[in-house]
């Protein structure tokens, strides 16, 4: 064995230990960076609607915000009980967690639902057209989600390092915590990264902003509070209604936003776009999206 397979073996290794650990954790890389990060700690829900009134209001942890929250499927924060950077340390971490009992959380059996194709996606199509037609909408972005089974199922370890090598310059993450179960990805589309004398925006077309001295707890109240129109479509509330009512099953945490929040004065915000749930049998994918105008 070389030296170079040693490492992923390491590495892969390291993340089973996470995985099977039982504790609720986010293990993520920023883009372009080849140093992993963890935060584990306990998740717990914060209530709805989110107001974070100053930058000193602003709780530190990693995030995890569903499509539409709900009673069921919340806004969630892994606190910092532990936060590292590096293989190394996230090693050593892993080695020293006490073995928990894994649970199923309650959104495990969330998907049972028909997932919409072919002539049922056309349906839909042709319905949200009229809306276009009519004058009260002009674009809507519709999703779709996958379920099944492949051969690295039971691995999470090679298929985080995998989805890493493939995508070197996005956000990929894996997090497990009891409400919303296990959930793997990747994004492209940073939200907003920054701390407190200076933050960067990205706007969906790819314009950055810089903006000195901000409020990042009102940035991110913003972010969080405010529908995303290019995981749903415009005007945002008629889209969102529509999704709910037709797009065939539940979206949970995907098209979401997710990332580090004041972590060593850093916030980094991302939208889920491309991801996968862990379920029992299998895993569900969730990707694309079509946007119709």
């Amino acid at each position: 064995m070389t030296s170079q397979e040693a490492t992923f073996s390491e590495q892969k290794a390291t993340v089973q230990q996470l995985v099977e650990s039982g504790h609720e954790f986010a293990l993520f890389f920023y883009p372009d960076d080849p140093s992993p990060r963890l935060v584990s700690g306990d998740a717990k829900p914060l209530s709805s609607p989110i107001h974070f009134s100053h930058h000193d209001a602003l709780p530190s942890g990693f995030l995890f915000h569903p499509f539409s929250p709900t009673q069921s499927c919340p806004t969630l924060i892994i606190s910092p009980e532990i936060a590292c950077r590096g293989w190394e340390l996230i090693q050593k971490e892993a080695e020293q967690l006490s073995h928990r009992r894994l649970s199923l959380c309650h959104l495990e059996h969330k998907l049972q639902r028909s997932v919409p194709r072919g002539d049922d996606f056309r349906r839909i199509y042709r319905k949200f057209r009229n809306q276009i037609d009519r004058g009260r909408a002009r674009s809507l972005f519709l999703s779709q989600a996958l379920e099944g089974q492949w051969a690295e199922d039971g691995n999470e370890g090679a298929l985080l390092l995998k989805m890493r090598e493939l995508y070197p310059d996005e956000m990929v993450y894996i997090i497990y915590t009891r409400t919303s179960g296990r959930w793997m990805g990747h994004s492209s589309r940073m939200l907003l990264r920054g701390g407190v004398k200076r933050a960067e925006t990205i706007s969906p077309s790819g314009t950055h902003h810089i903006i000195y001295t901000p409020d990042m707890g009102q940035l991110v109240t913003d972010l969080l509070q405010i529908p995303q129109e290019e995981v749903s479509g415009v005007p945002s509330s008629l889209a969102r209604e529509f999704i709910r009512l037709h797009e065939g099953y539940p979206r949970l945490y995907f098209t979401g936003t997710l990332g580090a929040l004041n972590i060593y004065d850093e916030t980094a915000l991302f939208l889920n776009i491309s991801c996968l749930k862990q379920r029992p049998g299998g895993r569900a994918v969730f990707y694309g999206g079509t946007t119709l105008q």
